[in-house]
């Protein structure tokens, strides 16, 4: 089940020639806690940026997908 976040920064960088995205997010159920996520390009969308809300799924606390959710 996916939680809604906000994502607080954005860092993209590449590791041996592929895009990887290192975000600072925090859930709405909890926003005062900052969390640090690292995933590669194939499971978030294009382009994401600070202030995005988006709906994050995770497995065993590990980040499986990120998308981004209406406006």
């Amino acid at each position: 089940m996916a939680r809604e976040a906000l994502i607080h920064q954005v860092a993209p960088y590449e590791l041996h020639g592929v895009r990887y995205y290192q975000l600072v997010i925090s859930y709405a159920d909890a926003p005062d806690r900052l969390q640090q996520v690292r995933l590669a390009h194939d499971v978030i969308y294009d382009a994401p940026a600070a202030g995005d809300r988006v709906a994050v799924d995770a497995l065993l606390s590990v980040v499986t997908s990120v998308k981004k959710l209406d406006a």
